[in-house]
Order: C-alpha cells, then structure tokens, then sequence
C-alpha cells in the first residue's frame, strides 16, 4: 500500500473534508491517512462522518426516482417519432432505457413517467420508421 502522507500534508482543510465527505473512488490506505490528517488538524470527524452518510442517503434516494425528462426535447421527440425519424429512435430509447452507474449499483437516468413516454416514443418511432421504408421501397412510381 502507498504511503500518500505528503500529498495529503500539501492539501488544504477544505480539500480533505471533501476528500472525506465523498470518498468514492479513494484507496482505502489513503482514505485512511486523510482521517488521521483531518484529526491531526484538530477537524472534528464525528460531524464528518455524518454528513457523509446522510449525502449517501440523499444521493440514493434521487437516482431511485430519477429525474424528470425535458418536456421540450419530449415533444420534439415525438414529434420525430410521427415522422418517421431515427431521431424519433434514439430519443425514444434514451428516454426509456438510459442508465448510469453509482457505487456499483445501475440506476435509471429519467423517472417512471418519463420512460414510459420514452416506451411509446419508441415503438411509435418504429412503427413509422418501418412504414416509411415500407412506402419507399415498395410504392409504385408508375
């Protein structure tokens, strides 16, 4: 394990507590030192770690519900998916099955109500995608 006791030495209070407050992707070794340097310095850890925890269960909490979709880039997304766009395919899927990665775990990006407008901007999408191909390659250009 490395010893990264000078780095931190030359990092300022404020450094460490976000270093401590955070911790993600940290070596155990240094999350380590950072804590014996904030005692060192005299910054109460108790508090720290609290508010540490409680950012976890915040953070959690908001990519479980996820976040509300642009209503702008929805509608133009639909409005796509009625022309037969791929663009209409893209938003639709993004809207519906995008996700991202925290602490391991994989979280949806956008909320319910939102991948289920994703959900039917997509098949719609298809649906008309598949169409307009249909008309194009098979019409009659008599």
């Amino acid at each position: 394990m490395g010893d990264f006791r000078e780095i931190i030495k030359e990092k300022s209070d404020a450094e460490l507590t976000d270093i401590f407050i955070k911790n993600t992707g940290y070596q155990e070794a240094f999350m380590n030192q950072v804590e014996e340097e904030l005692i060192s310095r005299k910054i109460p850890i108790e508090s720290l770690q609290k508010f540490r925890s409680e950012q976890d269960t915040i953070d959690v909490s908001k990519l479980e519900k996820g976040e509300q979709g642009s209503q702008v880039w929805i509608v133009l997304g639909f409005l796509a998916s009625v022309a037969g766009g791929l663009w209409g395919i893209f938003a639709g899927y993004n809207y519906a099955y995008s996700k991202h990665r925290f602490k391991g775990q994989q979280y949806y990006i956008y909320n319910e109500s939102t991948r289920k407008y994703g959900r039917i901007m997509l098949t719609w999408a298809i649906l008309m995608f598949i169409f307009s191909a249909y008309r194009f390659l098979f019409s009659d250009n008599t």
